[in-house]
């Protein structure tokens, strides 16, 4: 397996890989200073370099981002709570003031609509990129078959009998990470809860801890179909040589599935995967590696932690080709292949001159 002097040879030479990291998103579990976050790192000729213009973009960092096919310079960049327009070539920034935003995960582009995966609202926002509005907003409440409500007693694991608690409140039912278009031409999203779910708050030694106990899976938004595929904190599906590669988090692992949504394998990610992407050119599939957060250890208690890294596995063999470690990021976001001349201008992009409207 290759190490992290060979990184030359794993991002094809008219490529660059573009990593987008960020502090945990509760408090209590994070240990870098904000200021320390380089959230946009763009790894190049085996070395690594931050885009320094981002660094200071949201509360926690860049979440994720999108390009138009037909407008290469144009990139549609997430933060927590915003969707910014950045035009390489102009040198300027647009907040483009959508509304309502709160926990953002993944940014898609499907023709001319940008699907936000409005995480925490449990909805999904469509942006028509050419009139710049929201075109509609989807609550997955539709969706829901689940009971509203779940309690009963139950003792504390890991301190004993006599911190058992009975306080449960809602945060989101779906915990929506995603919309793709399948294989099918039809829309679906990739959501923590196929079935929705209360997510689950233990409150125990001044500790929060989320209990997932309905898997997650996808859910067709052109039929209403619900498929559970028995997932536990899914992020980052990708299509790859006609299957379905699906970020399996929680269980350090990624699934691969037919268009039909059979299991044909899985591969180990060695920590919490999320952020994926596939080089045609060199035929790897690189993915975001990042440490458990310490309440998150209850999913997988077995799990060895390991540093925050980027990974190269090979789509032929499976096997893992080489590590990249990663500094100033607490966790990693999502990983994006971009030509050479994309990455490069956004290390040129200037902080000074960057900001267009209004201020975020």
């Amino acid at each position: 397996m290759a190490g992290t002097s060979d990184w030359r040879s794993l991002v094809h030479s008219s490529e660059a890989l573009l990593v987008l990291g960020s502090l945990h998103a509760t408090p209590q579990d994070r240990k870098l200073e904000r200021s320390k976050v380089r959230s946009v790192q763009v790894i190049s000729d085996g070395e690594v370099y931050p885009a320094s213009s981002f660094n200071s973009w949201g509360e926690r960092g860049v979440i994720s981002l999108a390009r138009h096919a037909k407008q290469p310079w144009i990139m549609y960049v997430a933060t927590e709570n915003k969707v910014l327009k950045v035009d390489l070539l102009k040198q300027n920034v647009v907040d483009l003031g959508i509304p309502n935003l709160l926990d953002v995960h993944e940014l898609t582009m499907v023709g001319d609509t940008l699907w936000i995966a409005n995480t925490q609202r449990d909805e999904i926002v469509a942006f028509d990129v050419v009139r710049e509005r929201v075109a509609k907003r989807v609550s997955l409440s539709v969706y829901d078959s689940a009971p509203k409500a779940i309690s009963h007693m139950y003792e504390d694991d890991d301190e004993g009998p006599q911190l058992a608690v009975d306080e449960r409140e809602v945060l989101d039912e779906f915990h929506c990470n995603q919309v793709f278009q399948g294989f099918d031409g039809e829309l679906y999203v990739l959501v923590h809860y196929a079935q929705g779910n209360l997510q689950l708050i233990r409150r125990a030694a001044r500790r929060l801890t989320k209990r997932q106990v309905r898997p997650g899976g996808v859910i067709n938004l052109t039929t209403s179909r619900v498929i559970p595929l028995g997932l536990k904190g899914p992020h980052t599906l990708r299509k790859v040589r006609g299957d379905y590669w699906v970020c399996d988090s929680a269980r350090s692992k990624i699934n691969v599935y037919d268009p039909n949504w059979v299991l044909k394998e899985t591969i180990s990610s060695r920590g919490w995967v999320r952020g994926a992407d596939i080089s045609e050119q060199l035929d790897l599939y690189y993915i975001g590696v990042s440490q458990f957060r310490r309440r998150y250890l209850i999913l997988n208690p077995t799990v060895q932690q390991i540093p925050t890294m980027v990974r190269a596995i090979s789509v032929e063999t499976k096997a893992s080709m080489g590590e990249l470690l990663l500094s100033n990021v607490e966790q990693v976001t999502n990983v994006y292949v971009v030509p050479m001349e994309i990455a490069l201008a956004m290390l040129e992009l200037q902080e000074d001159h960057a900001i267009h409207g209004r201020t975020f």
